[in-house]
Order: structure tokens, then C-alpha cells, then sequence
């Protein structure tokens, strides 16, 4: 996995190669997930920040990151 969020393209903090990561704690909505183009899921970890964005604006978040 890399260290860069497939949203924001910044770093997303993922410590999941360790066994304990934040991102075990957190979980990303389906809507999110599937604005991610199918080659992308499941590889990188979404970063928190946009997590939180999405979370907070789903509609706003989807306007400013779905895929091309």
C-alpha cells in the first residue's frame, strides 16, 4: 500500500503494516468507496481528512472528487 489518499492525493497516515492503524477504528462508507474507480478500492487507505469531508458533505465531497 502507499502512503498517499486515492481522494486528495496527500498522505493518508496509514500505519496498517504495523497491525494498528487508525484506520482499523474508522469505517468508510460504501458511497464513498464507490466513487473510487474499481482499480483503486481496496489498495490505499483514505486519508481521515477525507473521511471527515465526505462525512460532513457527501454531495459537496462526490462534486469534487468523482472519478473523470
Amino acid at each position: 500500500m502507499s502512503q498517499t489518499c486515492p481522494f486528495c492525493q496527500q498522505e493518508n497516515s496509514c500505519a496498517a503494516s504495523s497491525g494498528d492503524c487508525w484506520c482499523f477504528r474508522l469505517s468508510v462508507p460504501p458511497a464513498m468507496l464507490a466513487l473510487l474507480p474499481a482499480e483503486l478500492r481496496d489498495r490505499d487507505c483514505i486519508c481521515q481528512a477525507c473521511i471527515s469531508a465526505y462525512q460532513a458533505a457527501p454531495e459537496d465531497f462526490a462534486a469534487r472528487f468523482h472519478p473523470r
